[in-house]
């Protein structure tokens, strides 16, 4: 054990130095007001409350989680029950663990590589460390930093299955992949994944690959058919509410773009090249993908399944974003491609270096190592643009002074008893989580039933906050237009209003 322990040290001490560095980013972000809060870390915060409590897996409102897979809320759940800790106070330091994990996975990535110079993966961990994408990411209360470490061992795993073709290393990758789908539904991409490593391996007999598969699909997706039949009976639908998308693969493809600008260096304001970059290595990916399974003796190593997981990501996402409405496709979104994406771009430029003679290799790595220094003064300048307002106010989100410390909070929370009617908020997540009080939500405008049951409503209370406008939902004039309401207080823009009916004649509290 020893010995096992000191060779992974000296193989992987790079990987240490990089988490330690990895996870003083993390300190020093959530240092000013904790760990980064947004709609969606409320709805797994108070859903983990309800888990570890009372078994219940209900959100802040009494209410079904639907929208959401309920592996990463248990999680959380089973470890305030085992540490004793409230949820939001572990979270840190769950978010270093994982990041760490992160780093040491990609660490025994790059390391079983072939044709990988020494010093590379040095550097690329370093790049990791401190990528503003990744960083974001750990320093907030999301599942995605869950799945991202679910993503990297199961390429680790795959990987082990593919030298050793037995069921005990199939079981430990069918394990990943269920709790990945039950983390977030995008881990139907490692499934993909894995039943494309498991059908075009030609070492495997068809009888074999038959077995297999039908082994890695039906245990693989057994904890998400159980989430999808529970919220079937609790909610009347499979995945909650999806409405349809606004936008088209044209402006899919731009978004994508804009973010991974965001991610190189001098590519600023370049989201049409970087667009047009991203479609390239999509299609070669897939050329190389049908290239892999023809040449089999390179279809056993990491850099086939780092492109399997990078294409089936990228078509799933776009495919997604086509149907179903969803936020930007921030760095958040496409961070499961993140590692895999700058994995395999480089690993293609790398591969170059030995069919060039000697002065074209040193020229190679001349241009290489100009990049290198590139993507280390871009992580610089945006980690110090990011820290320049977290450092005063908090990381973006309901933890940031301007949330917490808010006037219009404050008033909520010293007035409280006031508030014994029904209420309802344009955020009302930030409700909860800034002052427990059970604030419904606003109906979408889109959706007639919700708006038809809110137009139904007597009276209630409104609380209306300029920082938590939301398109989808129904606009304050709209309000206006069907009910009576009378402004109870206004602070710095945000109001409160009693409302009633039109038709009522009810006085006003």
């Amino acid at each position: 054990m020893k010995a096992v322990l000191k060779k992974f040290l000296f193989i992987h001490w790079d990987a240490l130095l990089a988490s330690i560095g990895g996870c003083l980013f993390i300190y020093y972000f959530t240092r000013h007001s904790g760990i980064g809060i947004s709609p969606d870390s409320v709805t797994y915060l108070s859903t983990a409350d309800n888990i570890r409590d009372n078994f219940s897996f209900t959100d802040f409102n009494g209410l079904p989680m639907v929208d959401f897979p309920l592996g990463y809320p248990s999680l959380l759940a089973i470890i305030s029950l085992l540490t004793g800790t409230e949820v939001i106070q572990l979270i840190p330091i769950l978010n270093c663990i994982l990041f760490t994990g992160v780093i040491i996975l990609t660490s025994v990535i790059i390391q079983g590589s072939q044709q990988i110079l020494p010093v590379y993966k040095s550097l690329f961990l370093t790049l990791i460390a401190s990528s503003p994408c990744l960083l974001e990411v750990y320093s907030m209360l999301w599942s995605e930093t869950v799945f991202l470490f679910l993503i990297l061992l199961f390429i680790v795993a795959i990987r082990n299955y593919l030298d050793s073709k037995n069921l005990a290393n199939l079981l430990l990758v069918t394990i990943i992949v269920s709790v990945a789908l039950v983390t977030r539904y995008a881990g139907i991409c490692l499934l993909g994944t894995g039943l494309f490593i498991l059908l075009f391996d030609g070492d495997l007999t068809l009888k074999r690959k038959i077995k297999h598969s039908i082994f890695f699909t039906l245990i693989s997706c057994s904890l998400l058919i159980t989430n999808l039949i529970r919220n079937s009976k609790a909610n009347g639908n499979l995945t909650g509410i999806r409405e349809k998308s606004i936008h088209s693969v044209i402006e899919i493809l731009h978004e994508i773009g804009n973010t991974i600008s965001e991610w190189l260096p001098f590519f600023k304001n370049q989201e049409r090249m970087v667009s047009f970059l991203f479609i390239i290595i999509l299609f070669f990916g897939i050329l190389f993908l049908f290239y892999r399974i023809l040449q089999q003796q390179y279809f056993h190593n990491y850099e086939t399944i780092l492109l399997c997981f990078f294409v089936l990501y990228a078509c799933f996402i776009i495919m997604m974003a086509s149907f179903s409405r969803f936020e930007n496709l921030s760095s958040r979104l496409l961070s499961p491609m993140y590692i895999p994406f700058l994995l395999v771009v480089s690993q293609w430029l790398l591969a170059f270096q030995p069919k060039f003679v000697r002065m074209k290799r040193v020229a190679l790595l001349f241009l290489l190592l100009i990049y290198y220094g590139g993507f280390h003064y871009h992580h610089f300048r945006l980690n110090a643009e990011a820290w320049e307002g977290i450092k005063d106010a908090g990381i973006p989100g309901y933890t940031e002074d301007s949330w917490a410390k808010s006037p219009a909070i404050t008033y909520i929370k010293t007035n409280k008893a006031q508030f014994n009617d029904l209420v309802i908020a344009n955020a009302n997540d930030a409700v909860y989580f800034l002052t427990g009080i059970h604030a419904a939500s606003l109906p979408h405008k889109e959706i007639a039933g919700e708006v038809n049951a809110f137009l139904k409503k007597n009276s209630f209370y409104l609380f209306w906050f300029v920082d938590g406008e939301n398109a989808d939902l129904v606009s304050l004039e709209f309000i206006k237009s069907k009910k009576n309401l009378k402004l109870v207080k206004e602070i710095e823009r945000n109001q409160i209003f009693f409302v009633t009916d039109k038709t009522s004649h009810s006085s006003a509290k």
